[in-house]
């Protein structure tokens, strides 16, 4: 059990020991809705790629945004380009899964929701001509989106990313772990 459950059960522990059942009941219904996925790295890397296979660019930009605002944004800022080219990366994730796919229009809404934030960004300018290439898989500026390879190293580069993240964050939870943990032997010797 990770050290965020562990706490989670021992917040849930104490309010049933305190008779405040409704609120038990808006806690797991909260965390039945929690966005950070306990901080398991692996469920959310997994919600990223249910969003990017079932099309759902405003989900996908919304949990994005929840990391960018929960965690990346209290990174020091010599993360911020490394943060800002998994974003991109993902994005390219998507349209690529979207021309592999056929859904033209997942290309045609993607760029009309983007373009004003993307429009100056150097990295994405080659980009706004996807929707116009018959075979973007073989033109060389987008060949190796395409391949399984930058794929698969996509999504071992986003978990470790946020692994190392989840890492640092998990620390201070673990230290309230502990410290929870010593309050009833504490409270024992008083």
């Amino acid at each position: 059990m990770s050290h965020v459950q562990h706490v989670d059960e021992l917040i849930r522990e104490y309010l049933l020991y305190r008779g405040f059942s409704g609120t038990v009941k808006a806690f797991d219904s909260e965390l039945k809705v929690d966005k950070d996925r306990s901080f398991r790295v692996d469920k959310i890397v997994e919600q990223l790629m249910q969003f990017i296979y079932a099309y759902d660019l405003n989900s996908l930009k919304e949990l994005w945004t929840h990391l960018d605002q929960r965690m990346f944004s209290k990174l020091e800022h010599n993360f911020t380009p490394a943060v800002r080219k998994l974003e991109n990366a993902v994005l390219k994730f998507y349209l690529v899964n979207a021309v592999v796919s056929g859904k033209a229009d997942k290309v045609t809404e993607f760029f009309a929701r983007f373009t004003p934030e993307l429009i100056g960004q150097p990295e994405w300018k080659e980009w706004f001509m996807l929707p116009w290439m018959k075979n973007p898989e073989e033109n060389p500026v987008f060949q190796v989106h395409f391949t399984r390879h930058w794929q698969d190293t996509l999504l071992v580069s986003l978990h470790n990313f946020l692994a190392t993240i989840f890492q640092v964050r998990c620390i201070t939870v673990s230290q309230v772990s502990a410290i929870m943990t010593l309050v009833p032997v504490t409270n024992l010797l008083l």
